[in-house]
């Protein structure tokens, strides 16, 4: 993908995460302000469930055809593709079927999930095989640089048939199980349609002249399983990553807070919508790169991707930093307490999404081992800090646990990316960018503190203000015909080993 198709599909999905993320949002402040904290803390339990569940069920091959589909476009072998998604989905098939039977089981069991959550599951459960299948859809539709596409059903179309039953479950005064329902039923719609797309696509992939044959399926099938499912394992411990804090708070301070900490949890998870975009945009780039052994070029994009990361996301920290308590007064009485827990996420979140797509970078190169290794020790470092910090400290003991985890994971994957993989960003194009970020939004917003406030009117009053200095730095760039991510020309970008004397990074 050349870099202004890479721009094109970067804003386009870009504009649709945005989306995505403030109807996640619009849902969470629909549930929390109709329901409570106590309602609210129960139905992010059973979307903690719904997505774990949904994880296993994939077991990693949707990240394995964003890796393996466009690897063999970029061969000119296109054919093969259809053989590749047959490799990939039949295992999934079987697999989601066995979660689903077993969730079933397990909310048939007394005692086996919390109080009201059971009987969610066991609605939810058949809809667990159609979440893999729509998975391994989307996987396909990144892998054939159809990222927009991806997007808008994945951000737009899915989150908004979500709102809109969450809405009329709220209306028609429906409880768990209905919003349940409302958040389960999109699925099947979205699915529908992802498949319709992804056969139109494919039906027409030919093989380039002189392409080399591809591996026989057996060879495939290895190849294609022994990155996926360690790829498997590492998204499964994600989920738990993700979610395990919020059953954790469930467990030892009751639905409540959970609902407070769930809260917590969804405002900054907004923020990493901007990290999942640049892993969708650059990921397909990355791996057609590494496939023909262009580090030059894998190189240019992972600065990139840096430099957009801390720009777009500091900001947004920032603002949480300084304005949490407005943040949360929106979303109902009560939740104004989970501030100090925001406070710690958010500061470590600043220095995660300094490192840039390290994980995306880590998948593409192959080393999905390496990632369940990193993945692997932060669940550990989260599992022991929740259980010893939570008794102690109650929400901000579960937010400490997040942060170390998250900068366990992120401090491991940049330094197999720098030292082991030899491929680095430009340092000082990141500082600058950071330090452009923090005056813009961190400045402003504390003098905007110190005058109004951190409660709604000082938040709105920030965002204003951010919003016009930002516009007036962009119109500087453009007027001035100057790229804000200078300096991230291949040639630029960290210092390039010989080539002649080591194996492709993509068939390791």
């Amino acid at each position: 993908m050349t870099p202004q198709r890479l721009a094109r599909s970067g804003t386009l999905t870009f504009a649709f995460v945005v989306t995505g993320a403030g109807l996640a949002f619009a849902a969470t402040l629909v549930v929390s302000n109709a329901s409570g904290a106590a309602a609210a803390g129960q139905f992010f339990q059973v979307v903690a469930v719904l997505a774990i569940a949904t994880t296993l069920s994939t077991f990693g091959a949707d990240t394995g055809l964003v890796r393996s589909v466009p690897a063999l476009t970029a061969r000119g072998q296109g054919a093969a593709v259809p053989a590749v998604l047959r490799i990939a989905g039949r295992p999934v098939l079987v697999l989601a079927a066995g979660v689903a039977a077993t969730a079933a089981v397990l909310a048939l069991a007394p005692g086996a999930l919390p109080d009201g959550v059971g009987p969610a599951v066991l609605l939810a459960a058949p809809f667990l095989v159609l979440g893999a299948v729509l998975n391994l859809a989307f996987g396909a539709l990144r892998g054939l640089h159809r990222v927009p596409t991806f997007s808008f059903l994945q951000n737009v179309v899915l989150p908004s048939l979500r709102v809109l039953g969450v809405l009329g479950v709220v209306v028609a005064g429906g409880g768990l199980l209905a919003l349940t329902a409302a958040w389960t039923v999109p699925v099947a719609v979205v699915c529908v349609l992802a498949l319709v797309l992804l056969h139109r696509i494919v039906r027409d992939l030919r093989d380039e002249p002189g392409a080399a044959p591809p591996p026989d399926t057996g060879t495939q099938r290895r190849a294609f399983w022994s990155f996926s499912s360690a790829r498997g394992v590492t998204a499964v411990v994600e989920a738990l990553l993700e979610w395990l804090d919020v059953l954790l708070v469930a467990a030892f301070l009751g639905p409540a807070a959970a609902g407070v900490y769930g809260v917590v949890n969804r405002c900054i998870r907004v923020g990493a919508m901007l990290d999942h975009t640049a892993r969708i945009v650059t990921g397909p780039s990355i791996s057609a790169a590494l496939a023909v052994d262009d580090l030059a070029t894998a190189r240019s994009v992972f600065t990139r991707t840096t430099a957009v990361l801390v720009a777009g996301a500091w900001p947004f920290y920032l603002t949480l930093l300084l304005f949490g308590p407005g943040v949360l007064a929106f979303f109902g009485d009560g939740f104004a307490s989970g501030y100090p827990a925001m406070l710690v996420i958010a500061a470590a979140m600043l220095l995660a999404v300094s490192a840039g797509g390290v994980q995306s970078l880590l998948l593409m190169a192959g080393r999905s081992r390496w990632q369940l290794m990193n993945k692997s020790t932060a669940l550990a470092v989260a599992v022991a800090l929740n259980l010893w910090l939570i008794p102690q400290w109650g929400l901000v003991g579960a937010a400490t646990a997040w942060a170390a985890s998250v900068l366990t994971d992120t401090g491991l994957a940049l330094f197999q990316c720098v030292r082991l993989l030899g491929i680095s960003p430009r340092w000082p194009v990141v500082g600058a960018i950071a330090a452009a970020a923090a005056v813009l939004s961190g400045g402003s917003g504390l003098l905007v503190r110190a005058a109004l406030g951190p409660g709604t009117t000082g938040l709105l009053v920030h965002l204003g203000l951010t919003g016009v200095l930002v516009a007036v730095a962009a119109a500087v760039l453009v007027l001035r015909q100057r790229s804000a991510v200078r300096g991230t020309e291949a040639a630029a970008c960290g210092p390039k080993r010989p080539r002649s004397s080591r194996p492709l990074l993509w068939s390791r």
